[in-house]
């Protein structure tokens, strides 16, 4: 830096912005000892107690030396300072080389400058006194000096932290970033728009496998506004489930929905315990909505919501058989609304069950309202209805003699909008079926190691039979239903003989 440059002041938040750049950097990430030394001089520096920055005070709090500590013969800190100094360098040369602000470690000291990036000395909001070379007389001050300093002090500090409120309040979240159980919401341009503390709601929501839709950032309200959704499960899921937390753009908590309810389907009878796993926000009859789907943290039952964005209440729900496993939201019969699909496991019960896949309207209202595809009857509906049609796919034997649930492993829907389903297979590959918007099977693919796999199980004795070509069609056709069946009923073997 050149030192001849007038000095500029920088607001603490903006140095702790810097810091926490460093800090997140992948030059930083992987050495807890820069990371610990780094963040002790800049939060000294910050709290005005620079003169506490001294070799013998680092190698104490930052190394964990005990005393007696020498640095004359323990260098400790000076290597490592070395090193920080190096990887400052390595920093602002890679990742942080458009970092507005600056942090260095200069020679023959430990107390960092900040500088902004056009090369200026700046001294930090607080700025730190020079280091004591000994220890200063003691000089009463007046009663009224010190009073006038702290008022001063404190006012200088609630400008700061109005400032700082204000200019974060007005950032419009864009990404979001999780560490340890802090939740923090970023901007476009990286800054920080809000933190939020997790830990009451357990951070292990946002690394929760079940959960597809951890975070989701977006505009759910037409208010103009961004917010914050965060899926959080509880320390005793078995007990209280999971969470969707709804923060508006400025980090105000607006609402908290609780997932699934206390239900009964057939003779039993299943607690409110269920986890989110995809949240997305959608347009039902004009009005903004929330898509939800959540399952049982352990049984069968999953819930399909719509919520109110602005409230978190349900609006209408769905219940399915067993996990839903994927989703897709499109205008299968070019009437100008959508519907929804959800594809999943059928299982509710012992049994690997089936994998099943339901078409609805939206609102889910008015899928009742409309005939249901013909299907074969004596098949009751396990979670109440509510399909305009229903379809179960096969189990091939490979799976069965694996023990491999047959959730369906992908849906999407194409532009001419033709449904494709992929049901998986034991190691790899799977069946890919191809659907029509009423739910009939328009082509059927097999992956290559189909037929292997099935001789291999034969050779092995898992398997009493050969791969014949009966099986092969058998395997390709769909079953369909007027609303979700039990997944598990025996007497569905004979729509597949093989």
């Amino acid at each position: 830096m050149d030192d001849n440059r007038p000095a500029k002041s920088i607001p603490a938040p903006a140095i702790q912005e810097a810091l926490r750049r460093v800090l997140d950097s992948p030059e930083f990430r992987a050495s807890k000892r820069l990371r610990r030394f780094l963040s002790y001089v800049v939060g000294k520096t910050l709290e005005g107690r620079a003169d506490e920055i001294k070799e013998y005070s680092i190698g104490l709090e930052v190394f964990d030396r005990e005393e007696p500590f020498d640095p004359r013969t323990d260098t400790i800190v000076r290597v490592e300072a070395r090193r920080l100094r190096q990887q400052l360098a390595v920093y602002y040369q890679g990742s942080g080389r458009s970092d507005p602000v600056a942090i260095e470690v200069p020679r023959g000291g430990y107390i960092p400058a900040f500088c902004g990036r056009d090369g200026g000395h700046v001294q930090p909001a607080l700025p730190a006194e020079a280091p004591f070379t000994g220890r200063p007389a003691r000089r009463r001050r007046p009663a009224a000096l010190i009073g006038g300093a702290l008022v001063v002090l404190v006012a200088a500090a609630g400008l700061v932290l109005w400032w700082a409120a204000g200019r974060f309040s007005s950032r419009t979240p864009h990404h979001w970033r999780l560490q340890d159980s802090t939740l923090t919401v970023l901007d476009a341009q990286g800054r920080i728009c809000w933190e939020k503390d997790l830990s009451p709601d357990d951070p292990r929501a946002v690394d929760d496998k079940g959960i597809r839709d951890k975070v989701l950032i977006a505009d759910i309200d037409d208010d103009r506004k961004t917010e914050v959704l965060v899926n959080t499960v509880s320390l005793d899921v078995a007990a209280a489930g999971g969470s969707l937390l709804c923060f508006e753009q400025s980090g105000r908590l607006r609402w908290t929905h609780h997932y699934g309810s206390r239900k009964t389907f057939g003779d039993r009878t299943f607690q409110a315990s269920y986890t989110g796993r995809f949240v997305r926000p959608l347009r039902v009859g004009g009005r903004p909505r929330l898509l939800t789907v959540a399952k049982h943290f352990m049984w069968y039952p999953s819930q399909a919501a719509l919520l109110d964005p602005k409230s978190g209440a349900v609006m209408e729900e769905y219940w399915h058989p067993g996990v839903i496993s994927e989703y897709a939201v499109c205008d299968l019969d070019g009437d100008g609304n959508d519907e929804v699909l959800f594809g999943g496991l059928n299982n509710p019960g012992q049994g690997l069950g089936h994998a099943g896949l339901a078409l609805l309207k939206l609102p889910f209202s008015r899928s009742s309202a409309r005939p249901a595809l013909p299907g074969p009857e004596g098949f009751p509906p396990i979670t109440g209805g509510g399909e305009i049609a229903y379809v179960l796919f096969p189990l091939p034997d490979v799976s069965k003699v694996m023990g491999q649930l047959p959730a369906i492993a992908h849906l999407s829907v194409d532009s001419n909008r033709h449904i494709l389903v992929e049901t998986p297979l034991p190691e790899a590959g799977g069946i890919v079926y191809t659907l029509d918007a009423g739910l009939n099977v328009k082509e059927c693919r097999f992956s290559d190691n189909f037929a292997s796999l099935h001789d291999r199980y034969r050779r092995q004795g898992l398997l009493d039979h050969v791969l014949t070509n009966k099986e092969m069609d058998s395997l390709a056709k769909v079953v369909r239903f007027s609303a979700a069946p039990d997944g598990n009923d025996p007497r569905l073997e004979r729509f597949w003989r093989f």
